[in-house]
């Protein structure tokens, strides 16, 4: 059909349920996937600032339970696909673009990662160092804009969550254990977010 792409929305369920929007593009080969979730680094405890941003960290840059990280690395390869996480305040976005021949093997391999994660200790340790190292190197050495950004932030929120980078801080990323990422996501990766 000519014209502008039709925007259509399915509600599922009552209120806080999930939600459906597809936006049609029929001369378009590639179909974009995004999962979004309102959790945030306004969930995370006191003292374990980043716990939010790690927990999606170690879900689309980690394994599942049917593949190592570097097997899904593998598997995404050939559908010329990846999934990427985009961490905020208040929202977790899950997203990926593929062809739409390869639709049905990126959507299972992005709903095995987001519902049956491995949490192995190896995709924690690193997704955490990677964490840190945004924080300590690049925010406060190579990017001065984001740093502004968090400064300002900072004065304006003080104490609150706004106020402090959403992906956390050293001193909190450095007090999480992999256990508390795999509570964080029993209770805060659920149908009602």
């Amino acid at each position: 059909a000519k014209g502008p792409a039709k925007t259509t929305a399915r509600a599922k369920g009552a209120a806080g349920q999930p939600r459906t929007v597809f936006i049609p593009s029929p001369h378009n080969p590639l179909v974009a996937i995004r999962l979004f979730f309102q959790v945030g680094s306004v969930d995370d405890p006191a003292g374990k600032e980043g716990l939010a941003a790690l927990t999606s960290d170690v879900l689309g840059q980690g394994g599942s339970k049917k593949r190592t990280y570097a097997e899904v690395l593998d598997a995404l390869y050939p559908l010329a696909a990846h999934i990427r996480v985009i961490g905020d305040v208040e929202s977790l976005v899950f997203e990926g673009m593929v062809h739409r021949d390869n639709l049905v093997a990126f959507a299972d391999l992005l709903a095995d990662q987001i519902l049956e994660p491995r949490f192995a200790e190896d995709d924690f340790t690193r997704n955490r160092q990677n964490a840190i190292d945004y924080l300590t190197k690049s925010l406060r050495g190579n990017d001065d804009e984001e740093l502004g950004k968090q400064s300002l932030a900072a004065l304006m929120y003080p104490g609150h969550p706004y106020g402090r980078p959403a992906p956390g801080t050293a001193a909190g990323l450095n007090a999480i254990s992999l256990d508390d990422v795999r509570q964080f996501y029993a209770s805060h990766f659920a149908r009602d977010r």
